[in-house]
């Protein structure tokens, strides 16, 4: 009889622990890449570009000053910044560095940096730079519980990344703060410099969809196929539309 109890209870165990973790955290395999390939190119806007507005500072005005609209920044060439750039439909690859942790710092009420890109697995850690009180309220598109943190200065706090997909970070005390966080299963993805570039390297040999987003612009896919050991250059442009957002 107890044999039987403790299958009942192991069973229950692995029954909850299946419906507490979200399956995602095991679908992807991760192997060794024999003859990876490496995937660049740039994310660039044609057309007028819409103007932004300054954001409208509120509050603590002789800390929070010129604070600058990151929601479309265009560097030379046309290039944008802050766009994520992931490899969909890939299921084996590169490991994911566990021991990864990522900041997110807030300066001069800004979040600091605006975009990144992490993997299930992985950590933020967030800070707060500046002398006075914060939040770092972070609202997830699917299952993950969504989190509120009060940063007094000089705190820290750390959080797990459990889910794949956007996530939206906001300051309840500074409305005009915005950052976001896109997570995905594996480790092919990339967030565009300045000049609007990227780069995935060690990719798998296969066909996959290459997928770009940026807050203000949307997204664009593209289907690509990838050689064992080749370099692939994969562009993606824009259109400037003010107002357009998805």
């Amino acid at each position: 009889m107890k044999n039987k109890d403790t299958k009942l209870t192991v069973l229950g165990l692995a029954v909850l622990a299946f419906v507490t973790f979200p399956r995602t955290l095991y679908s992807y395999e991760e192997i060794v890449v024999k003859d990876g390939a490496t995937i660049r190119g740039a994310v660039k806007v044609d057309g007028t570009l819409p103007k932004h507005p300054a954001l409208q500072i509120t509050k603590y005005k002789e800390i929070c000053k010129d604070v600058p609209n990151e929601s479309l920044s265009v560097g030379p060439g046309q290039g944008v910044r802050f766009a994520v750039v992931t490899l969909e439909g890939i299921t084996k690859g590169a490991a994911v560095e566990k021991e990864t942790i990522y900041e997110l710092d807030n300066i001069k009420c800004r979040f600091t940096p605006h975009v990144q890109a992490a993997s299930i697995g992985q950590f933020v850690l967030l800070k707060n730079s500046d002398p006075i009180l914060h939040t770092v309220h972070a609202v997830f598109t699917n299952n993950q519980p969504q989190f509120n943190v009060g940063l007094y200065p000089g705190r820290t706090s750390r959080k797990p990344l459990v889910v794949a997909g956007l996530v939206t970070i906001r300051c309840e005390v500074h409305p005009w703060m915005t950052a976001y966080i896109m997570v995905t299963e594996h480790p092919y993805h990339a967030v565009s410099d300045v000049y609007g570039e990227y780069e995935l390297s060690d990719v798998p040999a296969g066909v996959y969809q290459l997928k770009v987003w940026h807050e203000s612009l949307g997204t664009q896919e593209k289907r690509i196929e990838v050689k064992p050991a080749a370099t692939l250059k994969v562009d993606f442009t824009f259109t400037a539309s003010p107002g357009v957002k998805k």
